[in-house]
């Protein structure tokens, strides 16, 4: 039985998707590597796209870790050591102080030709974490002058003409 086994199959054997999603997340990564923010990505599938998500994530906080037992177990996964070496020396410093995250999937508009499955583009985040504005402290709205809102008084002398005014219309 599986019980709580939650994971995407993708109509493959085990060793046929762990083989396609490491080879997905390694180009992935070669990807990132590049210097040009517009190559930075890999087309495929949406299913295929949010499973290999969590893979890349997972090799990205390895290489913010950067200690021997962390590149090992990264090994187990990227193969090609030109993309791992890499993998630790750039994307583990360029991610250091994002706390996950660092993929995006995008659905691309068009399907594929084929068997008309969803595109998806994933590709590394770009931006740089921008510390977020603080928030405003009541002290800011204390300070501000209210404006006092006005009381009418009306007396039953000035309200009897009004109120004849009104009944007149509803009288014709």
């Amino acid at each position: 039985m599986r019980h709580g086994v939650k994971r995407n199959r993708l109509n493959r054997d085990t060793d046929h998707r762990r083989g396609m999603l490491n080879n997905l997340a390694t180009s992935i990564l070669l990807k990132g590597l590049k210097s040009e923010p517009m190559e930075r990505g890999v087309v495929t599938t949406v299913a295929k796209a949010k499973v290999v998500r969590g893979l890349v994530e997972r090799l990205i906080t390895y290489a913010k870790k950067g200690d021997l037992s962390a590149r090992r177990q990264a090994a187990r996964f990227v193969k090609d050591p030109t993309v791992l070496q890499g993998l630790f020396s750039d994307l583990g410093s360029r991610y250091a102080k994002r706390a996950g995250g660092y993929t995006r999937v995008l659905k691309l508009a068009e399907r594929r030709q084929g068997d008309s499955s969803e595109l998806a583009l994933i590709a590394l985040v770009e931006e740089e974490i921008s510390p977020r504005k603080p928030a405003r402290s009541s002290k800011s709205k204390a300070s501000k002058p209210k404006t006092a809102k006005k009381k009418v008084n009306i007396t039953k002398s000035e309200a009897k003409p009004a109120e004849a005014a009104a009944e007149a219309p509803a009288a014709e």
